[in-house]
């Protein structure tokens, strides 16, 4: 992909959250539109085995129509949805376990209480989904738009995280030992980096996380816990990281201006703090 194609979809993605733009430098995110295969009528896909036949019917090129359906409750445990279009439908308590959903489309889903542990959402759209206490353990999301989307007390333990998060909420969620952090060596088409601008963090599990170059720029981390978490070449710009567990994490050219840590406990031990980006902006004390 060149240069110029790479900032194009970029752009586009732009337009569709005007709020908050992705990186223009990043390669485009999550799923591009397709065309749409023919579809039997939704009484013939009631049933996991009413969806694998029709996903095993679609020829290559096309991309599955799912939207809208009711999924709810179904073992879909390893199905290949291959880029499928699911936006607006629902998947409440559905089991998606080592499910492929590469490139796929969520915006608008529901899929409160499913489970999508070692799963594949690379390249996926969940933007505005409904993931609370979705079991997302040790599932990839690479280059995945996550706007806006609502994954509070999910289970993201050791997932893979890289993709823009800009007001997600991840309240009470569970990251620990989540792998966020940007990968030095796959940057040839910009950097590729998790982005929680605006996001809510706030009472969230992110110890021994790693977050290194994650953008958390005006997010709220209260009452977090990231002990021995990695937050390296972070950005943390008017960050609030009030009351959160800071034990043990290294902010070693991390950018702290105007980030607040007020009544954090654990601040003596932090690594990396006087070779931190604006560290005499960053608010501490009671």
């Amino acid at each position: 992909m060149s240069r110029l194609l790479t900032l194009l979809l970029a752009a586009r993605l732009t337009l569709a959250a005007p709020v908050l733009a992705q990186d223009p430098a990043m390669p485009a995110m999550g799923a591009q539109p397709g065309a749409l295969a023919s579809r039997p009528p939704v009484d013939s896909l009631r049933t996991a085995a009413q969806v694998r036949a029709y996903l095993g019917r679609t020829m290559a090129g096309e991309t599955p129509d799912l939207s809208g359906l009711d999924l709810s409750g179904l073992d879909l445990t390893r199905v290949d949805f291959h880029k499928a279009n699911l936006t607006g439908s629902r998947l409440v308590g559905a089991h998606l376990d080592g499910a492929d959903l590469f490139a796929c489309d969520l915006t608008d889903a529901v899929a409160t209480g499913a489970t999508f542990e070692g799963a594949n959402l690379d390249g996926t759209t969940l933007r505005r989904a409904d993931l609370r206490r979705a079991r997302l353990f040790k599932a990839s999301l690479f280059a995945t738009i996550v706007e806006a989307t609502d994954l509070r007390e999910a289970d993201l333990r050791e997932t893979r995280i890289i993709g823009y998060l800009g007001k997600a909420n991840l309240a009470g969620a569970r990251l620990t030992g989540a792998n966020i952090g940007a990968d030095p060596g796959n940057q040839s088409m910009g950097v590729m980096r998790a982005q929680f601008v605006g996001a809510d963090l706030s009472g969230a599990d992110l110890s021994h996380a790693n977050l290194f170059k994650a953008d958390l720029s005006f997010a709220s981390l209260a009452g977090a816990n990231l002990s021995g978490a990695d937050l390296r070449n972070a950005e943390l710009v008017q960050a609030d990281l009030s009351r959160a567990d800071v034990t043990g994490v290294d902010l070693t050219l991390a950018d702290l201006n105007g980030a607040i840590f007020t009544g954090a406990t654990g601040v003596a031990t932090l690594k990396g703090l006087d070779q931190a980006r604006n560290r005499d902006k960053a608010i501490f004390g009671q």
